[in-house]
């Protein structure tokens, strides 16, 4: 398995799916909005201007054994700690 961390989230996938994974990353676009009120719009009204541009986002990757894996499969989610 291969441990690909996105940002701030890790997943785990094949080495074929993270092969995938990376090929489009590699051409994926960062999508991001802005809300403009009505009193720092031009025209007075509210709105959201939409930006599209190369993704620069890090990621990385790591080879995970097999039963390493198997044992955090195994374990599960973790608890929440109050």
């Amino acid at each position: 398995m291969v441990v690909v961390r996105i940002g701030w989230s890790d997943v785990a996938v094949s080495k074929e799916d993270a092969i995938t994974l990376m090929d489009i990353l590699e051409r994926s676009f960062a999508w991001e909005s802005k809300y403009v009120s009505k009193d720092k719009s031009d025209n007075g009204e509210s709105h959201h201007v939409y930006y599209a541009y190369p993704n620069e986002t890090q990621y990385e990757m790591k080879l995970v054994n097999d039963s390493i894996f198997n044992m955090a499969r195994l374990a599960g989610k973790p608890a929440k700690e109050a």
